[in-house]
């Protein structure tokens, strides 16, 4: 899992888009056009799971969930597909009814 790795997102408000994402010795960090992430994952067989904060950092920018300014936890679960690929699925901390999906390939 370690590596360079590009994401394609989306939310159940049918926003989608794709951002960058570092994962390496159990931490990730990342970003998009208007927001960074940064956060904890673990990986158990081909199993991920993923506790990842999004914090705005340009004012006014619509997040995949359709919320402005809002800082969010991401809590993931997917599966390594193999050594360049991988898929998860979560939703953002106290609102289960946003549902979000994001495929990951590894870059470099």
């Amino acid at each position: 899992m370690e590596g360079f790795w590009t994401a394609e997102f989306g939310s159940a408000t049918g926003i989608f888009g794709g951002g960058v994402a570092i994962f390496r010795d159990g931490k990730v960090l990342g970003g998009d056009g208007g927001y960074f992430y940064h956060g904890e994952y673990t990986i158990r067989g081909n199993t991920l799971q993923a506790t990842i904060e999004v914090d705005p950092f340009i004012e006014n920018y619509r997040s995949a969930f359709g919320t402005v300014n809002q800082k969010l936890t991401l809590d993931l679960v997917g599966t390594l597909q193999d050594a360049d690929h991988a898929v998860a699925q979560g939703h953002p901390k106290g609102m289960p009814h946003l549902a979000f999906g994001v495929k990951l390939t590894r870059r470099a």
